[in-house]
């Protein structure tokens, strides 16, 4: 595929074609073949099987080995139309990358399954400071954070069973680390996934799923949707109080905090947006276009990765009035969700 890069894309944040970062990493050969990790600095050479295949053991098969993928610790930015690498974390791997105001970008970092630091990037020095979360209760495991403006809403459970109770709290930034500053109070079971936003009348927009959806507003938590089939372990929610949200059975669930219901069922879905008065969301395979009548199927451009632990469709992203993919392989864009345009990373 024309301008198909040879390393890995998690997902972006994308101000134009010109203005943009991109969360990067390289397939590396598994442990049997040589291990990792690969050399992320040739990330945007193109997609060359003998160069995957040279990173293999001289006295390994290359038809044989297996590749993978392991943390993402590397922010790509282009600025003025030129890419430079940066790592941006040394330890963990980077979840999700956020605008923050005209000069700022956040990344959100987890080692081990668990919420761990908060890594944050000035445009004006270009160097990446880490902000330890500090204040969070005792006790809390399987922690999940996400942006929400310019704070953090953290969720972590009281134990490991799927009924432990999960305690929900804001963060925000206070002398050189994020500080635990407002209890959200309890949701009745673990949190997978969980998302925020601010609303378009100026009020914080929270959803957070697991054995439910919950939507939190003045009075506390409410469940908007009960007894999925499966888990909800994606959620994606919009200033206009809208939320998308996944399960692990492939479930796509769309609606308000007065109504959500199922309206496909895809694969495990890993991104979401509204885009152009329309919600776009994608799996491992495939990008699909729902409402509330439905879904149809987008053709793509996607290329798949020799690592086996990368889904072939990367991450949606909106910016500059397009819809874009990060991902894995390929960054694309579209002006209509219809037809698609691959762009250069070199």
């Amino acid at each position: 595929m024309e301008h198909a890069f040879r390393g890995v894309v998690s997902g972006g944040c994308i101000r134009d074609a010109q203005e943009l970062m991109l969360v990067v990493s390289h397939p590396h050969p598994d442990n049997d073949f040589g291990g990792g990790p690969g050399p992320v600095e040739e990330w945007n050479q193109p997609v060359d099987a003998e160069a995957y295949w040279g990173l293999v053991d001289s006295d390994s098969d290359p038809d044989d080995a297996r590749f993978e993928v392991d943390d993402y610790q590397h922010v790509a930015v282009r600025t003025a139309g030129a890419w430079t690498l940066e790592r941006a974390v040394v330890v963990g791997t980077i979840d999700a990358l956020c605008r923050l105001g005209a000069n700022r970008h956040g990344a959100l970092v987890s080692y081990g399954g668990s919420a761990h630091f908060l890594a944050i990037r000035s445009s004006e020095s270009g160097k990446w400071e880490s902000l330890e979360y500090e204040g969070v209760p005792v006790g809390l495991v399987e922690t999940r954070v996400c942006f929400s403006g310019e704070d953090i809403v953290m969720a972590g459970s009281r134990g490991f069973e799927l009924d432990s109770p999960a305690e929900v709290g804001l963060l925000v930034r206070a002398e050189g680390a994020l500080r635990w500053t407002q209890s959200l109070g309890q949701l009745p079971g673990r949190v997978l996934a969980l998302d925020s936003c601010p609303g378009a009348d100026g009020a914080r927009v929270l959803y957070a799923g697991g054995r439910s959806i919950w939507m939190h507003g003045e009075g506390g938590w409410r469940e908007v949707h009960s007894f999925p089939r499966g888990e909800v372990s994606f959620v994606r929610c919009f200033p206009s109080g809208e939320v998308v949200a996944g399960t692990t059975q492939g479930d796509v669930i769309l609606g308000t905090a007065e109504a959500c219901r199922v309206v496909a069922r895809v694969g495990r879905i890993h991104s979401a947006e509204r885009w152009n008065g329309e919600f776009f969301v994608a799996d491992e395979d495939n990008v699909y276009r729902v409402d509330a009548s439905g879904f149809a199927r987008c053709a793509v451009p996607k290329e798949s990765s020799v690592a086996r632990n990368v889904s072939d469709v990367g991450r949606l992203v909106v910016g500059d009035d397009r819809l874009w993919l990060a991902g894995s392989h390929v960054l694309a864009s579209s002006v209509d969700g219809k037809r698609w345009t691959t762009h250069p990373v070199r």
